[in-house]
């Protein structure tokens, strides 16, 4: 049994390194990729641009997302782990689509977020969703885009297609939400709170609220756990 053990650590620990070492190779690719396009365009043009003109302009924008950003990615990392992380953030959609893929592969393989099966399926989950959805664009931009212009522009469709997002995570979270009542009501409580004591300008502020209820959430998970104890 202890042989079974440490043979079963000994390839956790290879597979977490493998996926970490893969991970950053690939995200330093695709960040000097995505980097080259704004400098090729400067330098074709001939743009003066300096870097303090950069961070001047995009001071606001860092500023409201960086907070977001870094919280996301520590609370999707028990969701999704290590591989759906670096996989998701280099090809995007994570909130309305890679995330939702993830969860929906774990329940259907009936596997445990967070543990090496849920990370592998993870994986696989949001690597097929970046698949389809690269060639469902490539379809509709050279062959049925236009013909669908109309049907997306159409002001009946218009209040759905602004709340497939809110549909999504909605269909995602309640499930999880039920089935863990006790751990919910906190999380639930402090947003909803936060959502109307700050009122329209929330989507200002919700990256700092993430983090308020994040941590609270933690502290109450863990003085539930203690009180069961």
């Amino acid at each position: 049994m202890d042989k079974n053990s440490n043979t079963e650590a000994r390839l956790s620990a290879e597979f977490d390194k493998s996926i970490n070492k893969l991970g950053r190779y690939t995200s330093i690719i695709a960040l000097a990729f995505m980097l080259s396009i704004p400098l090729i365009t400067q330098i074709y043009y001939g743009l003066d641009i300096s870097i303090s003109d950069v961070l001047v302009a995009s001071s606001g924008l860092i500023a409201m997302f960086l907070p977001m950003a870094v919280v996301e990615n520590i609370s999707y990392y028990q969701v999704i782990g290590a591989g759906g992380i670096y996989l998701s953030s280099i090809t995007g959609n994570v909130l309305n689509m890679k995330l939702p893929c993830a969860i929906a592969g774990m329940k259907i393989a009936n596997v445990e977020p967070g543990s090496k099966e849920g990370d592998v399926i993870s994986i696989i989950s949001i690597g097929v969703s970046s698949i389809v959805t690269t060639i469902i664009l490539f379809l509709g931009m050279f062959f049925v885009g236009q013909a669908l212009v109309p049907l997306l522009n159409s002001p009946l469709l218009a209040p759905g297609f602004a709340n497939v997002t809110p549909a999504i995570l909605g269909a995602t979270a309640v499930p999880s939400l039920l089935g863990n009542k006790r751990l919910s009501v906190v999380p639930v409580i402090l947003s909803l709170a936060a959502y109307f004591i700050i009122g329209a300008n929330f989507g200002m502020y919700q990256s700092y609220v993430l983090i308020v209820v994040m941590v609270l959430s933690v502290g109450s998970a863990y003085l539930n756990y203690k009180k069961s104890k």
